[in-house]
């Protein structure tokens, strides 16, 4: 949904309850694991997908024939991922009338989902959906790294540089954010550490249990490191400029992984009898140079919240998505996100960032963290390739 003015604002306004509001009744994931030697790599893409929405149904009961459309965030899979889609939906069961589409915000692809969804669901269009994402990058990551073999020579040529500038290699735009922004390699190694930190006490505490559905054998995310020290984040040579700050250690790890997140209107929850855990409340997009893309986040949440009449203060929990450690420290400076608010069990340094499905994560995790520290509203946000930032909000319930 596109927020307004003209729709409810301010958190005591936000956290009333409405039949129409539209409510999460489920939010999971599989485990992310690394391309090409984690857990996942021999899986196809639509097997991740099939068991996430496999996952789904057993755990939350969900009646499948109340599930009108599936929307699949999907960046990288083949023929943009319509088949996969629709074969692991009806793979698990779905009868012939859910439809299913395939979306495309590169690093906010199953975020946009949510958007999408919830919007038809407010418009009365459908009454339950689900919002799911997936991206094996073992499969389709390699060798062209994201960026297209092909570039036409009028547009490459054309002289407009933004148009250029959509296929900079996404560690370049980390380096170009570091060195505009003045934020160093230490800083970024420090957030790097602390990524890893709170994944790791989160695996230890069984917090990730409420979000993580397993897929056969593998339960666990498989990036997460235990006792990261600065000294060896401090020891990697930078990744895309000889004298650059991005490395290995502090930028998101390539990893396989799908979500799913199932969204419905209150009075369709009730009567099917499905407890909510959650509502989305709404979304916002904002551009910003490609060649700079990762500051996204710090155009689009203060966008969000001055849409809904908030302040940062009002948000108990913010989950942006771990690009880069330069983007992410640029973007917690400029919002001016207290330390102890932003990722509270780690993000995609440490969990990885299966491209398709990280926003279905962060939904997740976002219920999740508001739930154990019992907080109310939180911010969901993302920088994406070619130059755009996405903010969604969510409520728990």
């Amino acid at each position: 949904m596109k927020a307004t003015k003209n729709l409810l604002s301010g958190a005591k306004t936000l956290v009333q309850k409405s039949p129409r509001d539209v409510v999460i009744v489920s939010a999971l994931r599989t485990p992310f694991t690394k391309a090409n030697k984690g857990g996942l790599a021999e899986r196809a893409p639509e097997e991740l997908l099939a068991s996430v929405l496999d996952s789904t149904v057993k755990r939350s009961g969900l009646d499948q024939s109340a599930i009108e459309d599936v929307l699949v965030g999907t960046v990288l899979q083949t023929l943009g991922g319509q088949k996969v889609s629709a074969s692991a939906v009806k793979a698990v069961g779905f009868p012939i009338s859910t439809t299913v589409n395939t979306i495309n915000r590169q690093c906010a692809s199953s975020a946009q989902a949510i958007s999408y969804l919830a919007a038809s669901i407010q418009a009365g269009w459908i009454q339950a959906g689900i919002a799911a994402g997936v991206e094996s990058m073992t499969f389709d990551y390699f060798p062209h790294r994201g960026i297209p073999t092909r570039f036409a020579d009028s547009i490459k040529n054309s002289g407009v540089q933004e148009a250029q500038d959509v296929m900079v290699p996404m560690g370049i735009t980390s380096e170009s954010v570091a060195k505009k922004y003045g934020i160093t390699r230490e800083v970024q190694d420090q957030f790097a550490k602390a990524s890893h930190d709170k994944a790791h006490a989160a695996v230890v505490s069984g917090h990730f249990k409420h979000e993580i559905a397993p897929v056969g054998e593998v339960v666990a995310d498989d990036g997460v490191r235990a006792n990261v020290s600065l000294e060896k984040l401090g020891s990697l040579k930078p990744v895309f400029a000889e004298d650059g700050v991005t490395t290995a250690g502090n930028s998101s790890q390539i990893t396989d992984g799908a979500s799913a997140v199932v969204l419905m209107s209150r009075q369709r929850a009730q009567e099917l009898g499905m407890t909510p855990i959650g509502k989305f409340i709404g979304s916002v997009t904002a551009g910003v140079p490609a060649a700079l893309m990762g500051i996204g986040p710090a155009l689009a949440v203060p966008k969000l919240l001055k849409a809904y009449d908030l302040e940062v203060k009002d948000i108990d929990v913010f989950e942006i998505n771990e690009a880069f450690a330069s983007q992410s420290v640029y973007c917690m400076q400029q919002i001016a996100i207290p330390e102890e608010k932003l990722n509270p069990s780690g993000g995609a340094i440490a969990i990885g960032h299966p491209l398709g499905a990280t926003g279905g994560r962060l939904a997740a995790a976002v219920l999740n963290n508001l739930r154990a520290r019992n907080g109310e509203l939180g911010v969901v946000s993302m920088c994406t390739s070619t130059g755009q930032g996405y903010a969604g909000l969510f409520v728990k319930e």
